[in-house]
């Protein structure tokens, strides 16, 4: 267990920013645990060779539409600072508008909500106009597993013959309940679960910035029982710090 050295009476006066969100990563070199995916996503954006659509997947918290803001990003920021190495966070308008999720031209769609075909032609139809001020007009479509089997059919065609400035991410977490007519015209990338070594670092990082102590037995425990989820993780630790806030204040 652990304690806060930050007292619950300040706590209180200050509006609470669960941890998944505050962590949430600003550029790839954050995203912890898949340096393979970050690689191959990097170099293909440096060399302009870009697919139609990227498909994402993996369990929950895993980073898959943080993936998909970070690739957003990437190829509609004129300074490129997200593909440096030197941990640079770029605050021009275009990506603070997407880490946001209030971009004219980065369209996020969740699936579970959306999914006939009527919302799919709404899309496509808004899919015909050109950006307004990003190079690329980008569609993220999350748990897009959930899409019917007439949306599906409905993006085929405008997915494998998009206009040049237009472009997919699709994330999910039932890779098997995709269409391989969709998934063949998709470039794929499998985020894996992050191993627990990655997140105890990770986690006791994070406590030594939020000024927090936590025994390393405390964070070990967290790590296995997020079973490879990120934001499970931070979820625990959220939990964990907070409980014993209140109890210290007592």
């Amino acid at each position: 267990s652990g304690y806060c050295l930050t007292s619950y009476k300040k706590m209180k006066t200050n509006i609470h920013k669960i941890l998944a969100t505050k962590y949430r990563p600003k550029n790839f070199n954050e995203l912890i645990g898949q340096d393979i995916m970050v690689q191959t996503i990097t170099n293909s954006i440096v060399l302009e060779k870009l697919p139609n659509a990227f498909l994402l997947t993996g369990i929950r918290g895993v980073g898959k539409t943080t993936t998909a803001r970070l690739i957003a990003k990437a190829i509609n920021c004129k300074k490129k600072f997200i593909l440096n190495k030197d941990n640079e966070i770029c605050t021009c308008k275009d990506c603070d508008e997407i880490s946001d999720s209030r971009h004219l031209d980065v369209l996020e769609m969740d699936a579970a909500s959306k999914t006939g075909i009527d919302d799919i032609r709404e899309l496509i139809e808004s899919s015909r106009y050109n950006p307004t001020s990003a190079k690329y007009k980008i569609f993220i479509i999350d748990e897009v597993h959930m899409l019917s089997k007439q949306a599906f059919n409905g993006l085929l065609k405008t997915l494998e013959e998009p206009p040049p400035y237009l472009k997919f991410i699709f994330a999910t977490t039932e890779i098997k309940k995709i269409p391989f007519t969709i998934i063949s015209r998709c470039q794929r990338f499998d985020l894996h679960r992050v191993s627990i070594q990655i997140l105890f670092e990770y986690l006791k990082k994070i406590a030594k910035i939020e000024n927090c102590k936590i025994s390393d037995k405390a964070l070990i425990l967290i790590s296995k029982a997020a079973e490879g989820s990120v934001r499970d993780a931070l979820s625990l630790l959220d939990r964990s710090i907070i409980s014993q806030n209140f109890n210290n204040s007592e």
